[in-house]
């Protein structure tokens, strides 16, 4: 595979969207090829802060003011890059190889299918392609190899024939992917903890449909290059160069309500911190996301919150609201993917992050609550430690 410390990432249409933006990694047999993945879902991607129209470290201080009564984050709104390595080897693909003996297609006659994950060759646990082709170099003389297969939940034990291309190189016809890598946006960090939240929602892999589940992941750095304006039927999207050589933190958790590690890098100086509010206290009327549309500055954008779903438990989408800031309506459209996790803000508290957009009308949108995040990252906001979520 091709090294590169920047590459280019462009969202793509996934019908009420989740808007995040995955990329896969995947392998045939001997090279990696990176590959856009589409879904039912948009996932958001973000990279703002706050301040309707200009900088955060212009107005800030102003338009959030600090409230010392209660748990304060530091506001994310900042891009962030997601590079993950899957838990076992996704089947992207199979294909049929051109043999001495005719064009075979060792995988499909074995029964494995697309969105297979391999868990297990031979009764050893796999994590990369890399372990693959070992094994796979290693079954030449024994002509079998014992695949141990997670199709939907379910596990497999699937015998599979490698074969030998007229090129030379033993195969068994498999495009594989152990590797991921996506745009989003950081929602806050905790001063006290260093724990973060982010995208509010879960990463669903586009192959297989299920929760990625993750061996290793890290957050890194994010830089937005420009937006391609949303459409009626067509969302809009950022697209950001991901800067894979800036480390930020680890990826430990990714679930239905976001995903969830320590923030390792230094903390920017013009980041300050802003009160929660609680899901009690959210009430419709004026908001604003924070969000970036150009480089690294985080900006706020004017939006009215249209429904609150006052909810007991956790759950999606606690929040409905429509986009009222006329300078991002000009740019975006609306909402678009590369948004998810962008904080909400009322009346200078962090109310909870954008996760959802509306395919036929990209000016509504919806969002997940602060303390659900909160929770998920274990974050003792009320004195009490909550307890991490399977």
């Amino acid at each position: 595979m091709r090294q590169e410390t920047r590459m280019k990432f462009l969202s793509i249409t996934f019908v009420l969207l989740s808007v995040f933006f995955l990329v896969s990694i995947s392998n045939p047999a001997y090279e990696y090829a990176w590959a856009q993945s589409t879904g039912n879902e948009h996932l958001l991607r973000f990279n703002e802060k706050y301040t309707t129209g200009d900088s955060v470290s212009a107005n800030k201080e102003k338009t959030l003011p600090k409230n010392t009564d209660r748990y304060e984050l530091i506001a994310g709104g900042d891009a962030i890059g997601i590079k993950i390595q899957t838990d076992g080897l996704v089947v992207v693909d199979t294909y049929h190889v051109a043999t001495e003996h005719g064009d075979v297609n060792p995988a499909k006659a074995a029964g494995v299918q697309k969105g297979d994950v391999i868990i297990a060759v031979n009764g050893a646990k796999i994590s990369t392609v890399a372990e693959y082709k070992e094994k796979l170099l290693r079954a030449v003389d024994a002509k079998y190899m014992d695949l141990t297969i997670n199709r939907h939940g379910d596990v497999h034990q699937m015998p599979i024939k490698p074969v030998i291309s007229q090129d030379g190189v033993v195969t068994t016809g498999l495009y594989l992917r152990d590797k991921l890598a996506g745009i989003g946006t950081l929602t806050y960090i905790d001063p006290k903890t260093h724990k973060y939240g982010a995208l509010g929602h879960e990463i669903i892999d586009q192959d297989t449909n299920q929760l990625v589940k993750i061996h290793k992941g890290e957050i890194i750095n994010s830089n937005v290059t420009s937006v391609r304006k949303a459409k009626s039927g067509k969302p809009g999207e950022k697209i950001a160069d991901i800067l894979f050589d800036e480390h930020l933190g680890t990826l430990e958790k990714n679930n239905h309500f976001g995903i969830y590690g320590q923030f390792e890098s230094s903390l920017k100086s013009n980041w300050q911190q802003m009160p929660i509010a609680f899901v009690k206290e959210v009430k419709k009327g004026p908001a604003q996301i924070l969000t970036v549309l150009e480089g690294d500055r985080v900006e706020a954008f004017n939006i009215e919150i249209i429904e609150v779903s006052h909810q007991l438990q956790k759950a999606v989408k606690g929040l409905k609201y429509v986009v009222t800031d006329q300078r991002l309506l000009e740019r975006t459209g609306g909402i678009v993917q590369g948004m998810s996790g962008s904080p909400i803000v009322q009346e200078g508290k962090i109310i909870g992050a954008v996760t959802h957009v509306l395919v036929h009308d990209s000016t509504l949108g919806y969002g997940i609550f602060i303390e659900w995040m909160l929770q998920e990252s274990g974050i003792d906001y009320l004195g009490q430690p909550h307890q991490n979520a399977a």
